[in-house]
């Protein structure tokens, strides 16, 4: 394939695409896809866009991150205890409207591990 018709089928002329390494590889690419029957190509046209997607999709912030191992990590004293408060009215709840053995064994099991750990749950 010329240079001229990776041109053309690239739509970008050949002084802003990069070394000759860069247009072999596309040269390859298009080869590839030319070969691939035309009843595939929509699948592969979705392949090649999702793949481009997460190849440049931005690295997560690392403040983001260290943000939410912090909190993780030293959870707000206010929301934990509404958190908390909030399970415990489920668990209630739970074993209010429910009648199975099964059920009411396991709200015990987390009601005595919200008594012991609420850190855990």
């Amino acid at each position: 394939m010329s240079e001229q018709d990776l041109s053309n089928l690239t739509n970008t002329p050949s002084t802003e695409r990069g070394s000759s390494q860069d247009n072999h590889l596309l040269a390859k690419l298009i080869v590839e896809i030319q070969q691939t029957p035309e009843e595939y190509l929509p699948n592969l046209l979705q392949m090649v866009r999702l793949f481009r997607e997460n190849a440049t999709k931005k690295p997560v912030d690392s403040d983001a991150y260290a943000k939410a191992m912090d909190e993780i990590n030293n959870p707000d004293s206010i929301r934990k205890s509404l958190q908390q408060i909030a399970l415990s009215e489920l668990l209630r709840q739970w074993e209010e409207e429910g009648d199975e053995h099964e059920q009411t064994e396991t709200a015990a099991i987390l009601s005595q591990a919200l008594e012991e750990d609420p850190v855990s749950i």
